[in-house]
């Protein structure tokens, strides 16, 4: 499963590059471009199952100096029953 969410962020820069290094050492997540203005910041979220996704952003919903958290886009990928199925 594939997510964007886009995070608004509130509180000092210095303490939005310090919960930046705290989302990358997430697994799974990748962050956008940031600078010290970036109030709204892209993170792409990479997750095994619906319900390690669901952790992962309600994460980083608790996160201090993230204010809200937007759902974007999730893809969720389906396996077919019969490997050998041929979908053409």
């Amino acid at each position: 499963m594939i997510a964007s969410v886009v995070a608004t962020l509130e509180g000092p820069p210095n303490a939005t590059a310090r919960l930046l290094s705290s989302l990358r050492a997430l697994p799974g997540v990748e962050t956008g471009p940031f600078d010290e203005t970036t109030r709204r910041l892209p993170i792409t979220i990479e997750s095994p199952t619906p319900m390690a996704l669901e952790e992962t952003t309600r994460h980083l919903r608790e996160c201090r100096g993230v204010a809200f958290v937007d759902v974007v886009f999730v893809h969720f990928e389906t396996e077919p029953e019969h490997p050998e199925a041929d979908f053409r």
